[in-house]
């Protein structure tokens, strides 16, 4: 089909089109009036508190396992999805309104590699508001399931494990993407929907007429003589 059929098909199609670009521009116009999600990290650092030495965190990557077990008690109730990078945010994987807590993995598709006694806790929310509340209840429990892990393993009062205060402050960041450059892609993909859809319904035409004239070839009028029979 070449590019004159094409406009031909578009000229015979107005009303389609028309239908097709009104609905490409509602689309883009609502991409650009699009809310922004708001999400706050926290990387929690497992250190020994106190001089003396916790068992719990010997020299070395001890801590990690501990790291690993604050998480499971975190995830007790939730089914989490595994991601090929520890730098996935809350926002890439596709949650607007909720929370996540991982240990960053650096292992790659055939085993897992935990090199860093951290906790990672990320929440998400359609307000500043809705992230701080999710954000601080989640760093409450951080530190009561390491107080009950603790005391349940039998550790000592002092010295005990605890969390960097430095790390456990977060920022509340506004994901709101590039909604410009979205009205721009939705109205190049719009348009080029309506044309193609001008043309299928073109085609479409054609062929019932098609079939029409192979069906009925020609018209054959038979008429009748006054009072005579046919």
């Amino acid at each position: 089909m070449s590019v004159w059929d094409v406009a031909r098909a578009v000229r015979r199609q107005l009303v389609v089109l028309l239908v097709g670009l009104l609905a490409t521009g509602w689309a883009a116009l609502a991409v650009t009036h699009e809310e922004p999600v708001y999400w706050a990290r926290v990387r929690a650092v497992l250190v020994a508190q106190g001089g003396s030495r916790n068992w719990l965190v010997q020299p070395g990557e001890s801590a990690i396992p501990l790291a690993g077990l604050l998480e499971r008690r975190m995830n007790a109730e939730v089914d989490t999805v595994p991601t090929n990078s520890p730098d996935v945010t809350i926002i890439d994987r596709g949650i607007t309104h909720g929370t996540v807590v991982f240990l960053p993995d650096r292992g790659g598709q055939w085993a897992h590699n935990f090199t860093e006694p951290i906790v990672v806790l990320e929440a998400a929310g359609p307000d500043e508001a809705s992230v701080h509340v999710q954000m601080d209840e989640l760093v409450r429990r951080l530190r009561a399931e390491l107080t009950t892990l603790q005391r349940d393993l039998l550790v000592s009062g002092s010295p005990r494990v605890g969390f960097s205060d430095a790390t456990l402050e977060y920022t509340v960041q506004a994901a709101a993407g590039r909604p410009k450059v979205g009205a721009v892609g939705v109205a190049l993909v719009g348009a080029t929907l309506s044309v193609l859809a001008c043309v299928s319904v073109e085609r479409l035409r054609r062929s019932a007429r098609n079939r029409d004239d192979a069906t009925y070839p020609g018209a054959i009028m038979i008429t009748a003589a006054p009072g005579g029979r046919v």
